[in-house]
């Protein structure tokens, strides 16, 4: 909003919201200055009368939420020009809050100066509470005497009875702008740094707790070009070690919140917050460092501008912050951050990354005890820092690691747990069925050799307990052997590799365990099961299909091919397969699961929805959707008839299909569906579940399909951030959302932006994934067009080979992912003049999806268009002719009134003319180019060039046949 627009909006409302409204409308502090001085003016100008009835709540500066007390404001008596106490003149309204008004005044005795009067008007329906924390502010401020906190000079009370204290006028600006305008670089933001903390160290000696540190309350000054920070503001303080800041009684009012959100500590982040320590300052300052060094703060500012308050304070209390590198290597105003830093984006990512991510996340941890012990501690650890020295900050513990890592994924790690249980569970059921076995056996026996029986089952049982225990401790030693290396492996700086070192442990562990050493087939069964199942979830689809392909043997083995048991191992062996990329195998499997289900348990059973899901899904990634649709409709109908919404199957079913309709271009249904589906996930998953944050990303693709690319890009902005904070910079989601963001970005004619995050998402997942994953090798392709449309077609080309050789490599020449990989390449060789390459794997890619697609569907059609055009571009005038000839039936057909038609018609004639067949030319040239004329309104406007492209290939025709009236017609 512009200056007027703000100033009209908070103009509006009661003095009390007006800097609230400021704070949470206008990101630009000179601005924000602006309009406040605009609205003292204007206030000035009223009568008395005007302000006899105006609220002003007890509120910190700039957080409308920190208080609810409130008290009225008598009328304002105080004006430029009044005299307090005979000699401090008001000069101007400087600042406004939750206890009073601000003013830059002139003293006239004992000496003449400017000097800040902070005072409050009172009558009778004043709060004692407000008073009290008055004098308490007023209490700490004299307790204080450092160069870099504003000084107390006079205190007193008004004629009328308003107290008011007397401080030194502090003519600086903000921390932050400082900072950037006089573009100071890391060292000096970090010196600059380390003389405010030691302020702060000054206060909490003295017993005082700041409470609301922020860059707004922190004012910087140049003397002799060197800058000075004054600490301001103690409104909020609180008294430590038995000091007493008032004679009056100050308390937290019930149900109050003190504090500025964006830097308030997680313990501060409750109402009614009494346990608060001198940590709470370290935590603000934490975040004005991280601030100085990334440009934004930890939370973004659009982010609580959107929280209700309890979500509010569930991210100020959960929401790890990403280290300062991270959200620079993923912010798109780097550029300008480093700029004001006096730096470049890679020196500035380089420089802050290691020792200064530590320090900040050691000052910001979630838990106090973790954070620094004093704020000295923090300053000296910095100064450690500029010295070259060893930080005490460090990366946080393996164990601590661990923990995150098992709140993060609580479902995986309890599946690895539950191989040690399960197992033992087994051979005790095992065992006891044996045991129970052998007595049933022996009490048929004769009674005369029940002495010989009854030794045989004290031996059985002796054997029994022994073949038990060696069991028991070969999974113990087992499951020791996966943990016992977590804490003092080696790990890569700023990444977090404990699912890697869980799936490789596991590999390990799992493949010494065989028929020698687990005896009992079925418990060897389930724990190869139960490991697969583990390493599916870990990403490590590959190596779970070993797991899982043993278990389902040994199972049909001892069990039979229809045993419950048996099915639910062919149909996790069936996912494993979906997840490598092994579509032709996996569906042989979840075909027969599926049928397998039905006959034996039902159409409506559990296990067969399951099954029947996941064979649906299947299909829709092997490209086959016509198979998958209706059979998630089914399913979808079934469970919606007998499951609660907020049912987690049902959830998933709403987004597969979704999914479905999305590949199948049914943007439109699709994204109705995700907008629903994404709604209830945010309100019985919660709005960071993967689940959550994997069908927000959906519904920007369908924004993206239908070209509502600001949308995509906002909604995949906000996504990426999340799903960083709440998952990890290496999750699939957050990895998936960056390469769905550098496509949409690409979509929108954002080449550099989308090259940039493409660039890091494949590095990325080439790290935690290979190369050869099918989510890599898309990525190789997203980045690789991005190059095309950047005009980088070396690049573009390089990249696309690899990555059809990757696919080709695992997939079947004529499967649906390596006709995508086909049709880009050959774009690519087109758009580089190669155009032998580029007419080949066109003619691959028509001839495949011929055999398998409608081929009356748009969708082929559009296929043909694609194809035609680019050989038209290429001047294969034959080979053109013949597609878009084929294109233009189709659409005659089921699209006969759409200036997409009329299009290609003009396109099909362009391939005649190629060939001189004039005759034959001109009536398509006609033709095409009035049916685009006539439906000029429809064409999109990044399609307006088509009607100008069918206007030159009559202006073409008709100089070739030497008729230059016509030509000049259509010219001009």
């Amino acid at each position: 909003m512009n200056e007027e627009t703000l100033f009209e909006q908070a103009r509006q409302l009661p003095l009390a919201e007006r800097a609230a409204f400021l704070e949470r409308e206008c990101d630009d502090p000179q601005l924000r200055r602006r309009v406040l001085r605009l609205l003292e003016a204007d206030a000035q100008s009223h009568s008395p009368i005007d302000l006899q009835a105006t609220n002003l709540a007890a509120t910190s500066d700039s957080n409308p939420a920190s208080c609810n007390e409130t008290f009225q404001i008598a009328a304002q008596a105080e004006s430029i020009g009044t005299m307090i106490q005979g000699r401090y003149k008001l000069l101007q309204q400087i600042g406004e809050g939750g206890m009073g008004t601000v003013w830059m005044a002139e003293q006239t005795e004992p000496v003449k100066r400017r000097v800040a009067v902070k005072l409050i008007r009172v009558d009778r329906s004043s709060s004692k509470a407000v008073l009290a924390r008055f004098e308490a502010e007023r209490q700490a401020i004299a307790l204080m005497d450092h160069p870099n906190i504003a000084k107390l000079l006079d205190a007193g009370t008004t004629e009328n009875g308003s107290p008011y204290f007397v401080m030194e006028l502090v003519k600086g600006v903000p921390l932050d702008e400082f900072c950037d305008r006089q573009r100071l670089g890391i060292r000096e933001r970090l010196e600059l740094f380390i003389s405010i903390c030691e302020a702060i160290q000054h206060a909490h000696q003295k017993g005082i707790i700041h409470r609301d540190l922020k860059p707004s309350n922190v004012l910087v000054e140049s003397h002799d070009g060197k800058p000075v920070p004054k600490i301001i503001d103690f409104g909020l303080a609180k008294a430590v070690s038995g000091i007493s800041l008032t004679d009056h009684t100050l308390f937290t009012a019930f149900g109050s919140v003190l504090g500025t959100p964006l830097y308030m500590a997680p313990e501060q982040a409750t109402f009614n917050a009494v346990d608060i320590d001198t940590r709470a300052d370290v935590y603000a300052l934490g975040v004005i460092l991280y601030e100085l060094l990334t440009g934004t703060t930890p939370i973004t500012r659009d982010t609580l501008k959107q929280a209700a308050l309890e979500e509010l304070f569930r991210l100020i209390r959960e929401q790890e912050a990403p280290t300062p590198s991270s959200r620079l290597s993923l912010s798109e105003s780097s550029p300008n951050v480093a700029a004001n830093r006096q730096i470049t984006p890679d020196k500035l990512g380089r420089l802050v990354r290691g020792d200064l991510d530590w320090i900040v996340l050691k000052a910001l941890s979630k838990e106090r005890e973790r954070r620094y012990e004093s704020v000295i501690g923090f300053a000296r650890d910095i100064e450690r820092f500029l010295n070259h020295e060893p930080v005490t900050a460090s990366p946080p513990s393996r164990l601590y690691k661990l923990r995150k890592f098992v709140r993060r994924h609580r479902l995986q790690v309890t599946a690895a747990t539950l191989v040690l249980l399960a197992l033992i569970a087994g051979v005790i059921g095992t065992s006891w069925g044996m045991v129970r076995a052998n007595r049933a056996a022996v009490a048929e026996r004769n009674a005369k050799i029940e002495a010989e029986a009854s030794a045989t089952r004290e031996r059985e049982a002796k054997e029994v307990s022994l073949a038990q225990l060696e069991q028991i401790t070969l999974i113990n030693n087992t499951v020791f052997d996966i943990f016992k290396e977590f804490d003092i492996r080696k790990v890569k700086q700023g990444r977090d590799p404990v699912e890697v070192v869980l799936a490789n442990k596991l590999i390990e562990a799992g493949r010494k365990l065989d028929s020698k050493s687990i005896p009992d087939p079925l418990v060897l069964a389930d724990l190869r099961n139960r490991l697969g199942t583990t390493l599916y979830g870990l990403g490590k689809s590959a190596e779970a299909a070993e797991f899982l392909e043993e278990a389902r043997s040994l199972r049909i083995e001892h069990l039979g091919s229809a045993e419950k048991m048996t099915l639910v191992a062919a149909n996790d062996l069936g996912l494993a397969y979906q997840g490598a990329g092994k579509f032709k195998e996996a569906l042989a499997i979840l075909e027969e699961t599926a049928e397998q289900f039905k006959k034996t348990r039902g159409p409506h059973d559990r296990e067969t929805l399951s099954a029947l899901n996941n064979l649906a899904e299947t299909y829709r990634r092997a490209g086959q959707r016509d198979k998958a649709i209706p059979i998630q409709q089914e399913l979808l109908q079934k469970l919606k008839a007998t499951l609660p919404a907020s049912e987690e199957r049902l959830l998933l079913a709403m987004n597969n299909l979704a999914a479905s309709l999305y590949d199948n271009r049914q943007t439109e249904q699709a994204g109705e569906l995700f907008a629903e589906t994404l709604e209830l996930m945010k309100v019985h998953l919660g709005p960071d579940h993967p689940h959550t944050l994997s069908c927000a990303g959906s519904l920007a693709n369908c924004y993206r399909l239908q070209a509502r690319f600001d949308e995509a890009i906002a909604l995949m902005e906000d996504l990426l951030e999340r799903s960083i904070s709440a998952l990890g910079l290496d999750h699939p989601v957050t990895l998936g959302t960056m390469n769905n963001l550098g496509t949409t970005l690409a979509n929108a004619n954002r080449f550099e932006e989308s090259i940039k995050i493409l660039e890091k998402a494949l590095e990325r997942r080439e790290a935690a994934l290979g190369r050869n994953h099918p989510s890599t090798t898309l990525t190789m392709s997203n980045l690789a067009n991005s190059y095309r449309s950047a005009g980088q077609l070396d690049r573009a080309i390089t990249l696309l080979e690899d990555a059809l050789q990757l696919q080709l490599g695992k997939l079947d020449p004529e499967h649906p992912d390596v006709l995508v990989y086909k049709s880009s390449l050959a774009k690519a060789y087109a758009d580089a003049g190669r155009s032998e390459p580029a007419a080949t794997l066109y003619k691959q890619v028509i001839s495949a999806r011929r055999k398998t697609a409608n081929v009356e569907s748009p969708t082929f059609a559009g296929t043909l268009a694609i194809v035609g055009s680019d050989l038209l571009d290429l001047k294969m005038y034959v080979d053109a002719e013949a597609m878009l000839r084929e294109c233009w039936e189709i659409r005659q057909k089921i699209q006969p009134d759409e200036w997409t038609t009329f299009n290609i018609q003009s396109a099909y004639g362009g391939a005649l003319l190629g060939q001189q067949k004039f005759a034959e030319a001109e009536p398509m040239l006609l033709a095409g180019y009035q049916g685009l004329k006539d439906r000029e309104a429809s064409i999109p406007e990044g399609s307006a060039e088509r009607l100008l492209e069918a206007r030159a290939r009559l202006v073409e025709l008709y100089i070739a046949t030497d008729r230059a009236a016509e030509a000049e017609k259509y010219r001009d």
